[in-house]
Order: structure tokens, then C-alpha cells, then sequence
């Protein structure tokens, strides 16, 4: 086999290059024994991760070290469906991007939020520097100014599975180590983080905070008056997007529009906007899909949004569904009797396909709404949430970025679910209930350039008056029965009161553009004195479409209070799986760990194409024994992930889907099957595809590569120019003795890529040699 028509430059400069070849085989010989034992500590390395082992909590401490007090340290949750990293000095994600921060779906690479931070405002004569700075302060983690810092005595702890979660992350931190701080009021936080790989739980991780005054490191025996938590997000949606991802988003709130009918317990009320339009009536913009998305209107990612759009098209937009509810707001359940319960209708969960909000497992209090003969139950979402709008640097509507690789179709959000205070004496009061339900104080944004740099500035914007507020006519109903101490600040008033937060229009209804937006929900006030503990529930949520983050967060709101309090059914044990490529095939293997779990009902095999994201089913394992399968539709050259789950006999709810190859640092693995060694090789090496198009299948979604298949285990390959001009040597080392592929990213030894043209290859081992070509077309 050989080249037919060969000009005899050709030959000159190949055989010229080979002049050399003893060296060749010498080196060959020489690295064969290091080489074969890098393999092996690789091939242990895939073992090892495949295992899930990898998974562990992965704690890296930052420089700084403070007398008694902890490191910095990083905990991360990688368990569910969102994977984020938590610092313990109150803040969320990493805006360095070392960690993933909201990343979603997780193992995908993209990140939803640059940062996020706890903050804390108050007033009066509560620091030990009164009366300076008109008796409003803040103690808040914020763009590396922490004023907060990890407690004495409360590291930072991974517990997988937790006394509460199957993953918990939990530690302290406090306002009062001076050389950060120099006007603490003597806080101290205690927050615990949870996170789940149940299917329909595993979209949020939940957030408890317990705040606790400590006045002796403030002002000694004053309260703790008008103190207010906020949840600033400063959310770049998604980082899968390359060009400024953070300046193209948009921000808005569940939770406050809409009109009560029905409820004997609470007067009708409407939400009216600035121009006096009330949300019953309100129709600003169209709700429907990206209209240049590149995608069929069926594909998944082409999302539906409820506000890009300034049309009037008819179709009251926080109704969408047309059922008479406001779509802002979690339904309980629905009735034609409240007083029956036998007539009740629940919704259900999305991955169990388990009743949400039975009775005993839900919201204690709730309002109710009437449309015609039924009855709902419903609660505010009390929800502030932002997603990727369309770049003003865009000549289509780019919203979501849908031709992405990985669209940035999320809607990231945090949701507030309760709140009370447990005073020193044992008892506990609700101070922010409305008709019941705990409400925030407000829903605040703003761009990046009117970030608040002064404590006086951050506690105006965590009481809802920020450089950008507009539209806002309503406000929290307890406001008007509050008052604070006399160096309290004026709490504010509204003429529309009722249970709502101060909420105001989105940037893109009040003619703002797109731009770099942040979010703050803010809790309060309340009265705290000594040893008097804040406890605020709530949790960060990402979900495909606005649709999604709100089935997350009702998701959320039910896991709170099923069975007495985050009652997440449990998981099957995830099975330990090793798997390998073959030629046209992947052979999976795993161990039997699950079955100690009952009711056991079998195992699922899955793959996906590219990345570990969107598992596709392969198959159902419930023959007793059986622990191995082979995909024999894998194709050669393609990447693949696999997972297998274990699941319940009874409910069907499976193990997570987090058994894939990974690396020590969590990096996802994958496995490619590749065309075997080939005894005789001579006659049959060839290239693949040949000739190359950027169309090859498996160029529209991974990398440009060839292959060059049916290989020796040991070989060299070159590859010329027709000129004879030397591109690049390939050295195909397979220890094992079974791959006969080598791929070539289509890049020249001088870090060029190559071009449209014929190209001729020599593999050559110690021992013989073919020369042939293969065509490239860009």
C-alpha cells in the first residue's frame, strides 16, 4: 500500500527527513518504560475518580490566617443539579471562577453568578462610635471589603451526607474582629447550606441563617433596632457566554402582583403600578419565545419569556396559564370545598411524581383566591430572579444566547421561605407576617455603577431606596403598625399598603437597557436583643426558563416543610461504576453497593454526547446479578459520559447521576471509543474522516480533530505539505496494546491551523513504514 502518484520531491524531502531514523527507534525504545508507567498511574487516576470518591468535600484555605479564628476556606456542593462554592465569611460563589459558582446544569461549566453576599443593616445607638453616621450602619460581606469574618470556634464543615441534607455545608462568622470591621454592632451568623441529588429537590440549594446580638462587641446592652438581612446577587448570566455575559441581563420579582378575590380573612387587593395600572389589567409584554432563536420552537432551550417583549398582544402576562391566579405566586393546592379536604387537588413534584403541599406538609397560613367555583390556596414566591435579555450589541434578539454550545437558558434566583425571631427567654415572634406569610421588605437592583460604598448607602438600598428605584406603589401592610426606637430612621410608608414588598418595574419597562444588574431581597425589620436569634429559610435556585426557576422554588418551598421540615425522600446509594472504551462500543461495570438499599427496584444506564448534562436512558437493569452493560451504539471518536443509577422499588426516584469519570479536582472525563490495533496495519491505516469537512458529525458540537485509525501500538506519524514542508510529528504511544487511534487537532507543530489543501502522512515504526494522503476542505 502506498502512494500512486508520487513526484519525486516528494520523496527527496520525505526520505531526507528519515535520514534520522535510528534515533527515531532508539528514542522510541527508550521511553516506552516511563511512558507505560504514566499510563498506569493514569489509568489508576480514572479508577479512582470513578468511583465518586472525588466528590468530597474539597476545602482550599486562602492566605490570610487571623489569630484563633478560621481559615477562609472554600466548601463546595456538587451534589445536585446546581454546584456552587460557599466562602465562610458570608459570601456565595466564586467570582474568580477557581470554583463553580451556581454553575447549572452542574458539570456544564457555566456559572450563574459572579457573587453573592449577606448583608445586615440597622440603626441607632447600637456600635460603640454613636452618634457618627446618622445612626444607619451596615455589617455586610461585600467586593472584598468583609467586614464579616469566620468566628472562633466555627470552621468551616462538609457533612455528606448532614443531619439535614444528603450534602450540608455549615460554619460562623462575625462582624466584631476590628482590624475588618472597626464599627461592629456584635453579630454573629451561624448558616448551614443544603443540597440534594433527589430528582424534583435537586435544583436549589437551601440557605438557614441564624443571626445572633452580641452586644458587648457593639454597644453594650442596646438593641440590635431596624435591623434588616439582605441577599445581594450579583448574577452574570451565564458564563458559557464568552462576550460579556454580564452586561446583558436583566432582573425582576415574584410575588407581587396580584388580585385578591374571595378571601374572607383579607380585603381585595390589586397591585398598582407607577402609571396606575392595576396587575389585574396589566399587559405590558408578550410572553412568548425568542423570536431569532435558532432553534425549533419544540427544542427545550428555546425557553419561553414572560418579559422581553414590548408588545400588547392580549394576554395578561402574570396569568399566562389563564387559570385566574397570578403566575408569581406558589398554589398550594387548589378546591371546590375548602372546608373538604378529600376534594383537594395537589401539584405535583417534577421528579417524583409525589403529591407537594399535603396537609401537614405545607405553609400553615396561606390566602385564598377565588376564580368562579374553586378555590385556591396560594403564597407569594417572594422570589427576586435574573436572566441573560438581549445585548444591546446585538443586531437579533439574543436572548438566552440559544446558539450557544451551552445556552444560557437559566433563571437564577433566590427565594425567601420564613423567617422569625427566638428571643433569649425562649419565645419566638413573627415580626414581617402579612395575613401569616412572611414577606420581604423589598426587592431592590441596580448597575453596577451605583454600588453603595457607605454603610449609610447599603442600609437605604436593604430599605428599598436605591439610585434606580422607579414604579414602585405598594409596600409591606406591617410597616404601618412598625416602630423603631427614637434614633431609628423614619420607616418608610407607601399610599398603596398591602402584602407586598416595595417592588419595582424591571430596568426594560422603565426604558433602562440591558446592562451589569444586581439583585437584593431584604428581610426586616426586627428588634434584636441580647442573645436574641433572626432565623431566615430561604435558598439559591436555577431553572431552565423563568418556568422552570419557579417550579424550582415551589420545589423548594416543599421540601422546607415536607415531613416535619426538609423531609427530601431518600436516595438509592449511587452505585460505583467503572467503565471503558472499546471499538465502537463502551463496556460498563458496577459494583453492587445499592442493593443494600430497599425497596430496590434495578438500575438505569445512561449516556450523554459531549458533555455530563442531559443523561439520555439507555437502558433498564432488573435482572438479579446483572452488574454490567455495553453500549454498542457508541460511534468511534465521539465523547461520551455515562452514569448508573440505582432506584426505589416503590417510588422509582433514582440515585444522582454523578458517577462519571472525573479528575481529583472534579473535572469531568470522558470516554472515547477508538478503532483498535491492527496487526496488519500496512494495508490498512487510514485517515478519518477522509476527506476532512467542517461539517463531520462530530465537529458541530466538539473540536476540529482527525483521526488516524488502525494503528500499531507504537508508532510515529508525519505529516507534510504536497510541498514536502514539515507540519507536524503525531507519536501514537498505546501501552496497553489495544487503541489503534491518534487524533490530530488539525494544528501545525508551529501552533498554526492548517488549511484547505492535500496533505501526505508517513507512519512509520522500528520496523517498517506507509506513506499516504488525506484531503482537508475548511
Amino acid at each position: 500500500m502506498g502512494m500512486t502518484h508520487n513526484t519525486n520531491r516528494i520523496r527527496t524531502a520525505i526520505t531526507s527527513w528519515f535520514g534520522k531514523r535510528q534515533e527515531v527507534e532508539v528514542s522510541m525504545r527508550n521511553t516506552r518504560r516511563n511512558r507505560g508507567f504514566l499510563a498506569l498511574a493514569v489509568l489508576a487516576l480514572f479508577v479512582f475518580v470513578g468511583t465518586g470518591l472525588a466528590r468530597e468535600l474539597r476545602e482550599v484555605s486562602l492566605p490570610e490566617s487571623t489569630d484563633a479564628r478560621p481559615n477562609l476556606v472554600w466548601g463546595l456542593h456538587n451534589l445536585s443539579n446546581v454546584w456552587s462554592a460557599f466562602l465562610n465569611l458570608g459570601r456565595f460563589g466564586d467570582p474568580d471562577a477557581v470554583y463553580p459558582s451556581m454553575e447549572w446544569p452542574g458539570g456544564s461549566g457555566s456559572s450563574y453568578l459572579w457573587a453573592g453576599n449577606f448583608w445586615t443593616a440597622c440603626a441607632g445607638e447600637i456600635t460603640s462610635s454613636w452618634p457618627d453616621s446618622m445612626g444607619k450602619w451596615a455589617s455586610c460581606s461585600d467586593y472584598g471589603d468583609w467586614e464579616l469574618w469566620p468566628s472562633d470556634g466555627y470552621p468551616m464543615e462538609k457533612l455528606v451526607p448532614g443531619p439535614t441534607a444528603l450534602e450540608q455545608t455549615q460554619y460562623g462568622y462575625d462582624d466584631w474582629y476590628l482590624s475588618r470591621n472597626t464599627d461592629p454592632y456584635g453579630m454573629m451568623v451561624w448558616e448551614e447550606n443544603y443540597g440534594w441529588g433527589t430528582p424534583g429537590y435537586n435544583n436549589f440549594i437551601a440557605n438557614k441563617f441564624v443571626v445572633t446580638h452580641h452586644s458587648e462587641y457593639g454597644n453594650l446592652g442596646a438593641d440590635l433596632e431596624g435591623f434588616v438581612v439582605g441577599i445581594r446577587g450579583d448574577c452574570d448570566v451565564a458564563t458559557a457566554d464568552p462576550v460579556e455575559a454580564h452586561v446583558e441581563d436583566m432582573v425582576y420579582y415574584d410575588g407581587h402582583a396580584i388580585w385578591l378575590r374571595g378571601d374572607p380573612d383579607i380585603d381585595d387587593f390589586d397591585y398598582i403600578f407607577q402609571d396606575g395600572v392595576k396587575a389585574v389589567d396589566q399587559d405590558i409584554y408578550t410572553y412568548q419565545q425568542n423570536p431569532d432563536s435558532p432553534l425549533g420552537a419544540d427544542d427545550p432551550n428555546n425557553i419561553w419569556y414572560y418579559y422581553n417583549y414590548v408588545v400588547s398582544d392580549n394576554i395578561a402576562d402574570n396569568d399566562v396559564n389563564g387559570d385566574g391566579v397570578a403566575d408569581g405566586y406558589t398554589i398550594l393546592f387548589k378546591t371546590i370545598d375548602i372546608n373538604d379536604p378529600s376534594t383537594y387537588i395537589y401539584p405535583m413534584n417534577t421528579g417524583t411524581s409525589m403529591e407537594m403541599f399535603t396537609e401537614g406538609n405545607r405553609p400553615e397560613n396561606f390566602w385564598q383566591h377565588v376564580v368562579g367555583d374553586t378555590t385556591f390556596a396560594v403564597v407569594p414566591r417572594s422570589m427576586s430572579f435574573m436572566w441573560d435579555s438581549d445585548g444591546a450589541g446585538s443586531s437579533v434578539d439574543d436572548s438566552g444566547e440559544q446558539d450557544l454550545d451551552t445556552p444560557a437558558v437559566g433563571f437564577i434566583a433566590w427565594r425567601l421561605l420564613d423567617l422569625w425571631v427566638l428571643k433569649a427567654d425562649g419565645t419566638t415572634e413573627r415580626p414581617i407576617d402579612v395575613y401569616g406569610v412572611p414577606i420581604p421588605l423589598s426587592h431592590a437592583w441596580w448597575n453596577w455603577e451605583s454600588d453603595p460604598g457607605t454603610d449609610i448607602e447599603r442600609y437605604d438600598y436593604m430599605w428599598g431606596q436605591f439610585p434606580d428605584e422607579s414604579g414602585q406603589y405598594s409596600g409591606p401592610l406591617y410597616l404601618e403598625d412598625w416602630v423603631g426606637n427614637e434614633n431609628t430612621p423614619e420607616a418608610r410608608t407607601t399610599p398603596n399598603p398591602g402584602p407586598w414588598p416595595f417592588v419595582y418595574e424591571n430596568p426594560l419597562a422603565l426604558g433602562y437597557p440591558t446592562f451589569d444588574y444586581r439583585f437584593l431581597p431584604s428581610m426586616g425589620p426586627v428588634t434584636l436583643a441580647d442573645d436574641d436569634s433572626l432565623f431566615v429559610i430561604g435558598g439559591w435556585i436555577v431553572g431552565l426558563g423563568l418556568e422552570g426557576a419557579r417550579v424550582a422554588a415551589d420545589e423548594l418551598l416543599s421540601a422546607y416543610y415536607l415531613d416535619g421540615g426538609w423531609g427530601v425522600p431518600a436516595l438509592p446509594p449511587t452505585p460505583i461504576l467503572f467503565y471503558e472504551a472499546q471499538d465502537n462500543a463502551v463496556h460498563l461495570e458496577w459494583g453492587a453497593n445499592a442493593e443494600a438499599y430497599s425497596p430496590f427496584g434495578g438500575y438505569c444506564v445512561y449516556r450523554s454526547d459531549f458533555a455530563p448534562s442531559n443523561f439520555e436512558l439507555l437502558a433498564t437493569v432488573t435482572e438479579p446479578g446483572v452488574h454490567e452493560y455495553t453500549d454498542n451504539s457508541a460511534r468511534n471518536g465521539f465523547p461520551y459520559y455515562y452514569v448508573v443509577t440505582a432506584f426505589d422499588a416503590v417510588t422509582l426516584i433514582e440515585s444522582t447521576k454523578s458517577n462519571y469519570k472525573q479528575t481529583l479536582e472534579g473535572t469531568p472525563v470522558a470516554v472515547t471509543p477508538n478503532w483498535d490495533t491492527d496487526s496488519d496495519w500496512v494495508n490498512n491505516v487510514r485517515v478519518v474522516p477522509n476527506p476532512y469537512k467542517i461539517s463531520a458529525a462530530w465537529e458541530t458540537t466538539y473540536f476540529n480533530k482527525i483521526a488516524f485509525v488502525n494503528l500499531p501500538s507504537m508508532c510515529d506519524i508525519h505529516v507534510f505539505t504536497l510541498a514536502g514542508d514539515h507540519v507536524i510529528t503525531l507519536e501514537h504511544r498505546d501501552y496497553t496494546g489495544e487503541v489503534g487511534t491518534e487524533y490530530w487537532d488539525l494544528v501545525s507543530r508551529n501552533d498554526q491551523d492548517v488549511v484547505t489543501g492535500l496533505y501526505v502522512y508517513r507512519v512509520e515504526t522500528a520496523d517498517d513504514f506507509v506513506i499516504d494522503k488525506f484531503a482537508i476542505i475548511k
